[in-house]
């Protein structure tokens, strides 16, 4: 999943990423791993202040509507 400008730090991109513990949610442009807490508040409690959300198998043709 992405969060698309959604990081306070540097208005970065994230994106969920995982391994054989956990998942987690990085940054694209910064690299920051985001904790629990900031997690948490991206995933369930920000929803106001985030622009979009896009699943990772999304078509491309959905992608562009969205963006128009």
């Amino acid at each position: 999943m992405y969060w698309l400008k959604s990081y306070p730090r540097c208005s970065g991109d994230l994106f969920e990423n995982s391994d054989n513990y956990r998942s987690y949610i990085d940054c694209f442009q910064c690299g920051h791993s985001l904790t629990a807490v900031e997690e948490a508040d991206i995933r369930y409690d920000n929803f106001s202040t985030r622009t979009y959300t896009i699943l990772l198998d999304m078509p491309i043709r959905v992608l562009a509507a969205i963006a128009a």
